[in-house]
C-alpha cells in the first residue's frame, strides 16, 4: 500500500499517463499538501466498490491539509479548499 503526505506541493500538477495517452493536470487553492495514496492487495479486497485487480490501474491524488498542515475550523467558520482537474490528450 502506499499513503503519503506531501508537503508544500506546488499549486499545479500534472500527472502523466502515457498508457491511455493523456496528462491529467491539477491546479489547487487553499491547501499546504497533498496525498497520494494506493490501497494495494488486501485494503483493495477489503473495499466493496474495487475490483479484485483494479488496485493496479489507479493511484488517488488528494488535495488537502493534512499531517501538520491540517486545518481547524471554529464552530460557525469557514474555509475554502479548491481543485480545478483537467485531462488532456500527450
Amino acid at each position: 500500500p502506499l499513503d503519503r503526505i506531501y508537503l508544500a506541493p506546488p499549486q499545479a500538477l500534472v500527472l502523466e499517463d502515457p498508457a491511455f495517452g493523456r496528462a491529467i493536470r491539477t491546479q489547487s487553492a487553499g491547501n499546504h499538501s497533498a496525498v497520494v495514496w494506493n490501497p494495494w492487495i488486501e485494503q483493495a479486497a477489503a473495499m466493496g466498490d474495487f475490483g479484485d485487480l483494479e488496485y493496479l490501474k489507479m493511484l488517488c491524488v488528494e488535495t488537502t491539509n493534512a499531517g501538520p498542515d491540517r486545518v481547524s475550523i471554529a464552530p460557525g467558520g469557514a474555509y475554502r479548499l479548491g481543485v480545478d482537474i483537467q485531462a488532456e490528450r500527450l
